[in-house]
This record gives C-alpha cells, structure tokens and sequence, in this order.
C-alpha cells in the first residue's frame, strides 16, 4: 500500500504543481498579448471620445442649420419634427437648439393645434441671414 500510495502520491502533485505552472504560463502569455495589443492600439482612454469643445461646437452649428430653418419657413412656422426630418438631425439634438434659440429670443414657440410650432423673431432674423 505504501508503494501505491508514493507513486500516485508523487504524480497526483507533480500533475499539481505541473497545473499551477501551466496556468500561471497561461496567464503571463495573455496579459504580456493584451499590454502588446494596448501598445499599437494606443490609449483606448481618450480614443473615440468627442472633447467638451467639440461637442459645444457642434451645438452651435445644430443651433445655425435650425435658426436657418426656421427663417426660410418665414411667418408660416415649423414643427420641431419637420426640422428633424428635412436636416436629418436626430429630434434631442433638435430639441436641444430649439430650446437654444428659445431662450435666446432668436426664436418663438407658439403651441398649435398640430404641436409646438416655431417662428422666427428679429433678433433671429439679423442672426439668420
């Protein structure tokens, strides 16, 4: 029995520590591959990320291309989602300059039968042209 128990003994933790080594092979390889891929990739950190500055620039230009909008329908007004639709600006980023040119007084909102209907005023059509 001692016998027995020596060889199967001696294997069952070489197979053990044969395990451990493996796995901790395992794992080495995969981090040094993933620091490697980090390395050509560059910093996903700040990679595909809009900068505060951009993004106000981009509102701005929304607010001109929807100011500009609003005075070429003139007296007859517009709905925020013929705005969206004919621009192709999806209806947050509308509504976010709609509330713009609101606040601003380049712009009135007048409540409809049909929804909220925006005209022009003339502090907006000094801007607009």
């Amino acid at each position: 029995m001692g016998i027995i128990k020596k060889l199967f003994g001696k294997n069952k933790e070489k197979s053990t520590d044969d395990l451990k080594a493996a796995v901790l092979k395992k794992a080495t390889e995969n981090w040094n591959a993933k620091s490697e891929q980090e390395n050509i990739e560059g910093s996903f950190v700040n990679e595909g990320f809009i900068s505060p500055s951009d993004t106000q620039q981009i509102k701005k230009n929304y607010a001109l291309i929807v100011l500009q909008e609003v005075a070429e329908k003139g007296e007859a007004g517009v709905l925020s989602n013929s705005i969206s639709d004919k621009l192709g600006i999806n209806k947050i980023d509308t509504a976010t300059a709609l509330t713009y040119l609101t606040n601003e007084n380049y712009i009135e909102a007048v409540n409809s039968q049909t929804g909220m209907k925006y005209y022009i005023t003339e502090v907006g059509r000094k801007y607009s042209s």
